[in-house]
């Protein structure tokens, strides 16, 4: 019965997902947020809504911010990489020499929709039913964005609010003959799971303005856009080098653009490759060491395969809550199946 009532859950669940998926990022934001907001109740007497208001408008001031000093610059580099493209195409194909004709479709493409932006969304007008249910799936996710937008502030203020107020009822819950051991599990797996995200969110950030800058002293088109993407692919160990043959990549393809011929490999290759090098350096042996101490502590083939198992299972959110999943897993086999274990083995 409860595996029944479980396994209905789970589908209620994925099946209303686009509701639940605001409120999942809301309570994660406030779960990552509250020992902040604990800090300034107990230290300067805050109460709880102003400091998650404070927060709300410091974070929507930086966005500010963020987008009035750098949208022109990736307006910029958007622009360009959307006008190359065709370009890129054409190169590709004629390296490759098996793509066909697709570098003509991606131009004729980009030209028509030059010459008239709504020859792309017109054929969903046409009446037909498949049409109809195209256009229809495109304007629900639009709006499933844009109430995510507004819902998950929304959710952040409420849940960050009562965070405490809702955590200690589930206390409550666990019988007093096992409350203490299991709240100081519990404990740890907090400080496992918190210390991972705020820890690889800060080398997130540092190691992206690194990238940045070091592939636009080396000329990599789209320096900004491949360097804070990198840095965001920090967040899940290991997966930023897939920035590094992307940078290699278009530095190359806009070499062969702007020159026709001739490709400097020293400037393609190795110099990109130096400071993508560089930077993994600073990551592995000094940030990584002195950010993130409270460390998964499992080896790097144990967190390849918890990785390829939350991306399997669970895509996106898989990939970047398998760590802290599997963290937590070790530390309860830890904590109650090894001794219990190793008391059976002693026993005679």
């Amino acid at each position: 019965m409860t595996l029944a009532l479980g396994c209905v859950l789970i589908w209620a669940l994925y099946s209303l997902r686009s509701i639940f998926i605001p409120i999942f990022i809301a309570i994660i934001l406030s779960y990552l947020a509250n020992p902040l907001i604990r800090m300034a109740e107990r230290k300067w007497s805050f109460p709880r809504p102003l400091s998650v208001s404070l927060l709300l408008l410091f974070f929507s001031l930086a966005t500010a911010a963020l987008i009035i000093g750098i949208g022109p610059l990736v307006t910029e580099q958007v622009q360009t990489l959307v006008r190359k493209t065709p370009v890129y195409a054409e190169r590709l194909s004629q390296w490759f020499g098996s793509m066909g004709n697709v570098a003509d479709q991606v131009e004729a493409l980009f030209e028509s929709f030059k010459a008239d932006p709504l020859s792309l969304i017109r054929p969903f007008f046409a009446g037909t039913g498949q049409a109809f249910g195209l256009l229809g799936y495109m304007i629900g996710t639009t709006i499933d964005i844009a109430l995510a937008l507004f819902l998950i502030p929304l959710y952040f203020f409420f849940f960050a609010w009562h965070f405490d107020r809702m955590v200690l009822p589930l206390a409550r819950m666990i019988p007093i003959s096992r409350r203490e051991r299991i709240l100081a599990v519990l404990q740890r797996m907090d400080a496992a799971v918190s210390g991972f995200f705020h820890e690889r969110l800060l080398i997130a950030i540092i190691t992206g303005v690194m990238y940045a800058l070091g592939w636009g002293l080396t000329d990599v088109p789209y320096w900004f856009l491949l360097g804070v993407g990198t840095g965001l692919l920090s967040l899940v160990p290991y997966v930023s080098v897939i920035g590094w043959p992307l940078a290699l990549l278009f530095k190359y393809l806009d070499s062969l653009t702007a020159s026709g011929s001739g490709v400097g490999w020293v400037a393609i290759v190795v110099w990109p490759s130096v400071a993508y090098l560089i930077v993994q350096f600073i990551e592995s042996w000094i940030l990584t060491p002195w950010i993130q101490r409270r460390s998964s502590d499992m080896n790097a083939v144990t967190l390849l395969i918890v990785m390829f198992i939350g991306g399997t299972v669970g895509g996106l959110f898989g990939l970047i809550f398998a760590i802290p999943v599997a963290a937590s897993i070790k530390i309860a086999f830890e904590e109650f199946v090894v001794p219990r274990w190793s008391r059976w083995a002693a026993h005679e």
